[in-house]
Parts: structure tokens; C-alpha cells; sequence
């Protein structure tokens, strides 16, 4: 299961931003989109290259940024390069969980990663360049077998690791900036686009029975939605207008519930909110900074702290009830970046060196759910 979602940095700290609640609405009621009104931009240009197998592993170096995902039964790992002459530059490799030798990488020399997402047999992520790619490659080599423009601005950056790609109604949905786009997983091409009017940050899960989406959009300044979509048609079901610094990260569907963090400037908060109507579900609120994140994974809520607050924990995903916290040997320092099955994946401060290396403990038994 894919921690999306989720950032796995912090969102850095900004002004607080207020606005009225009918400014908001105005995205709200812009953000329903008109089915296939959009036009695909040019096919973007694609550089990557391929490195060898490399046995010394994802945990046994030093990273900058990095990333855990476990899906189609893979395990990958996604971290940042030094940039040259300004221009970003993103590894993926596909690593052997138990041990983290690598075995297959593709450094992407033009730009940022999403959180890759299997679906149809193949590997999909979005690349950031001067636009966003949707790009289809080999799930064990990482070949890069096609490509898709999805939108025409840079809206994804290094801290914007949360889920851009879902499953549901038979379809793979890919969502960044001011598109959603339904893509066929046999052909890779875009079978339906809805405009997001004025979209600049996204975020997107699908429920696990793929029966709906939901979708968070807002504008630059944060002014937005929650959205939730018919996920064959992309209709719009039921919205509700969400106001921050950045659209409300979606962590995850479980149950009747959605879980997602809203950053709001100096601090942040995570919350459920019904599936249906996407009304705040009394008593789930948890405040903290603007860190502060949840994913849903193996039937749990992960509540995800940053810095120097409270330590991270497994929650009650319906009440939002405290579990048990995950032991980290340094909460005020470590990050988590990914939870699947019974290991918790945190970045760690490297040193001497100057970024992280990538550890693992093993799930609390309370947060162990059979």
C-alpha cells in the first residue's frame, strides 16, 4: 500500500493565510470541470538514464529526500540528486525489501518524481519538468515504455510527494495542477480530461473498492476543495470548499471515512471526513504543525508527526483513537516515510553527512491489525 499520498518532507512553514468561506466556494463550485474540454499539451521531452545493480542498497547510504513505495508487490525508492545548473534530478530504483539491494535505477536528470503507482501490468509516475508527464514504464527494469503530458505548468516540486496517481473504475486517474486525467492502463492514452479551473495543488486516493474518487484541488493561494468524483465518468458527487496554504493532503480511504492533513501556515491539522457528504467527523481533528501528516495503511489511520512534537502513532481509523506510537529511536529527529505490512520506514539524520539514511522498525503489535 502506497503512503500517499502522503509528503514524505515537511511543508515548509508560511504566513497564515485567512480567507472567507465564499471566496473559497468560488473554486468549489469552479473546480467541476468539463469532461474532455481540455487539450493534451505537446509530448514533453523525457531524459533518464539507466545505472547498474547496485548491491550496496538503499540502507546502507546516504540519501536526500527519499521516498518509499510498495506497489504491485514491488518495493521502490524514490530520493533527490544534486541539482545541476538549477535543474532537479530524481533517482527510482526498485530495491529487494528484506535486504534494500538494489536491483534496478533510473536517475530522471529533468525534474521531480511522484510516488509511482503499478497498474495493467505496468509502472506509472508523473514527471515534473516544465510541465507534468505521466510516464508508463517496465515494473522491473524501469524502462520507460510511454509517455503522457497530463498539464501544462510545473505544479509538482520536491516536497510534493503526495498521491497524484489512483486506480478506480477500471481506469488509472492521474490529477496535477489544473487537469484530472482518466488513462487507460492497456493503452496509456488519456480517455477522458476535466478541467480544474484555476488548480495548482492536488492531491487524490481512490477507495479501495474503486467505486469513487476523491480529489483535493486549490488555487495558489490555497483556495479550494475536497472533491469527491464518479471514478468512470469523473462527474463531480459532492464538494466541499477546504482553505489553506496548499490543497488538503488525501491520505486515504477507508470504511466511510477519508483521512487527509490540511497545512494552514505556522500549523496544520489531520482529519476524517465522511465519504459522502465530506463533512469533518466530530472528534478527529488532531492539531500540530505544518508537518504534520496521515496515510490510511493495512486498516489503521498513521498519524505522522513532525520535529519536535508529539511522536507518530497508529490510530482507531474511525475515531481516530491512539493506538500506540511508533518507536522511533529519535521522534524529534526521525521521519516516517512509508508503513506496509509490519515495518515502518523513517528517514534518520545521517551523520557526519549532510542528508539521510533510510532505517525501518517493526509495527507496534497494537497497530498490528489482523
Amino acid at each position: 500500500m502506497k503512503v500517499t499520498n502522503a509528503p514524505a518532507t515537511r511543508v515548509l512553514a508560511r504566513a497564515a493565510i485567512l480567507f472567507a468561506a465564499l471566496s473559497a466556494l468560488c473554486l468549489l463550485l469552479a473546480g467541476c470541470g468539463r469532461a474532455g474540454a481540455a487539450q493534451i499539451p505537446a509530448s514533453a521531452e523525457v531524459a533518464s538514464t539507466v545505472r547498474a545493480v547496485d548491491p550496496q542498497g538503499v540502507f546502507g547510504r546516504v540519501l536526500n529526500q527519499p521516498y518509499v513505495t510498495v506497489t504491485g508487490g514491488r518495493f521502490y525508492v524514490t530520493w533527490q540528486n544534486q541539482p545541476r545548473h538549477n535543474v532537479p534530478s530524481t533517482t527510482l530504483v526498485r530495491a529487494d525489501r528484506a535486504t534494500g539491494r538494489i536491483e534496478a535505477a533510473r536517475t530522471f536528470s529533468t525534474g521531480y518524481i511522484s510516488s509511482p503507482q503499478a497498474a495493467g501490468g505496468s509502472l506509472w509516475a508523473l514527471l515534473a519538468t516544465t510541465s507534468e508527464t505521466l510516464l508508463r514504464m517496465d515494473p522491473d527494469t524501469l524502462a520507460v515504455i510511454g509517455k503522457l503530458p497530463i498539464s501544462n505548468g510545473q505544479y509538482l516540486n520536491s516536497s510534493g510527494f503526495g498521491n497524484h496517481l489512483s486506480v478506480a473504475g477500471g481506469a488509472l486517474w492521474a490529477v496535477a495542477g489544473d487537469r484530472l486525467v482518466r488513462v487507460s492502463p492497456r493503452t496509456g492514452k488519456a480517455e477522458k480530461v476535466i478541467d480544474l479551473p484555476g488548480g495548482y495543488s492536488t492531491s487524490m486516493a481512490g477507495s479501495p473498492s474503486g467505486s469513487f474518487l476523491i480529489v483535493s484541488v486549490a488555487d495558489s493561494g490555497g483556495r479550494g476543495s475536497m472533491q469527491r468524483r464518479d471514478p468512470v465518468s469523473g462527474a463531480l458527487l459532492a464538494a466541499r470548499a477546504t482553505v489553506g496554504v496548499t490543497a488538503a493532503d488525501i491520505g486515504g480511504v477507508i470504511a466511510s471515512g477519508v483521512w487527509a492533513a490540511q497545512p494552514t501556515g505556522m500549523q496544520g491539522f489531520v482529519q476524517r471526513y465522511s465519504t459522502r457528504t465530506l463533512a469533518p467527523a466530530g472528534g478527529t481533528a488532531v492539531e500540530g504543525s505544518n508537518g504534520i501528516r496521515v496515510v490510511v495503511a493495512d486498516g489503521l489511520a498513521w498519524v505522522l508527526r513532525a520535529g519536535p512534537e508529539d511522536a507518530s502513532y497508529c490510530a482507531n481509523p474511525v475515531t481516530g483513537k491512539k493506538l500506540a506510537t511508533i518507536p522511533l529511536p529519535r521522534p524529534a529527529q526521525d521521519d516516517v516515510i512509508g508503513v506496509w505490512g509490519r515495518d515502518v520506514y523513517y528517514a534518520a539524520p545521517a551523520v557526519p553527512d549532510v542528508g539521510v539514511n533510510l532505517k525501518r522498525v517493526t509495527v507496534p503489535a497494537a497497530c498490528q491489525v489482523r
